[in-house]
């Protein structure tokens, strides 16, 4: 794999700041429609030799929650579904579970909300539930406390328990009960309209892309990205060169900020990268985040084109003078994908 980075005076090869397993959160609104309310008293006895007692769990984070002033979270059948095969995964001995947990959110929590954030913690082995409310509580506080938290998703399997937390749920219960006695989680409508295409733009499948530097950026307090097609235009010229000469290149690509600024396009900097050896849409945005994360995160620039063909790829970034108004933070097909020219 080689990378070449013009127009920049450090090459950064950070690793991207997160939890152990985990991916951090954003920030969103709390649903109104959430109802507060006082939760049940707990089991003193018993309750505290259970494994994997979702409710039990539940009621004890919400109980943590109320006394300190906030709404009460449920359990969402998605997000318990995504945490079962992150689990399943690290019981089988994968112990970075990153790319599966990426391709689970585009696929499965992604299309729960257009803002939506989420992450997940692995934790284990533990001796019981109330051991695991003690050490989650601890482990990810700012996230399990966060005053927009909606929902998680519980999974444990011989004391290895797996959380994902989500915020910005379009569908939600009338009313969250702090303790609810039905062991039934929430499960959302689904969508009855026609498959999604794959979303495939340039060699690039682009909402994937978008979603996995977006929700990054929205962590960052950075907005998230638009498409520019004349930054697009010119990543695919890019990439022609390089697949015509079968390897990368600093020839012809080298010669991007001439291109861009001669079509007289509303441009007040860019920043360009370009390499070899990514083909998979996370896999590039893992990249990206890793080697140009400062860059990538930097909220002045507003605007990206990417394309990728035969291996070879090629991102562009740009900021206008004026900045366009934020794209959707996961755009789940190229509808929701913002454009500006």
């Amino acid at each position: 794999m080689k990378f070449f980075l013009p127009r920049a005076s450090v090459l950064l090869a950070l690793a991207t700041a997160v939890w152990a397993n985990n991916v951090t959160p954003g920030m969103t609104k709390f649903a109104s429609n959430s109802r507060q309310g006082s939760p049940a008293i707990l089991p003193a006895t018993t309750s505290s030799d259970t494994h994997g007692n979702a409710l039990h769990i539940l009621c004890q984070i919400n109980r943590d929650r109320y006394s300190r002033y906030l709404s009460p979270i449920f359990l969402h059948q998605t997000l318990s579904d995504v945490a079962q095969q992150l689990g399943d995964k690290f019981t089988a001995g994968v112990s970075d579970t990153t790319d599966t947990y990426d391709m689970l959110f585009y696929r499965k929590i992604a299309p729960l909300g257009n803002a939506i954030t989420s992450s997940y913690k692995i934790l284990g082995t533990l001796s019981s539930d109330t051991d695991f409310v003690t050490q989650i509580e601890q482990s990810i506080y700012s996230a399990l406390f966060a005053r927009n938290l909606d929902a998680i998703g519980l999974y444990e399997d011989g004391g290895v328990y797996t959380i994902v937390l989500a915020s910005g749920l379009l569908q939600k219960p009338r009313y969250v009960q702090s303790c609810p006695s039905n062991p039934t989680q929430f499960t959302p409508t689904p969508n009855d309209g026609p498959p999604a295409p794959d979303g495939t733009v340039n060699g690039v499948n682009l909402p994937q892309f978008l979603c996995a530097i977006n929700r990054e950026r929205i962590a960052a307090n950075a907005p998230a990205f638009v498409v520019h097609t004349a930054l697009a235009a010119e990543s695919v010229e890019q990439v022609k060169v390089m697949n015509q000469l079968g390897h990368y290149t600093v020839t012809g690509p080298r010669y991007v900020d001439e291109a861009i600024y001669g079509q007289h396009v509303n441009v007040v900097k860019l920043y360009w990268m370009a390499g070899e050896g990514y083909r998979g849409a996370n896999s590039l945005a893992n990249l990206l985040l890793s080697n140009y994360r400062s860059t990538l995160l930097d909220p002045a620039y507003t605007s990206i084109g990417v394309a990728q063909g035969s291996g070879f790829w090629s991102v562009i970034m740009a900021s206008q003078s004026r900045a366009p108004s934020p794209g959707i933070t996961c755009p789940v097909t190229t509808d929701d994908i913002t454009y500006i020219s």
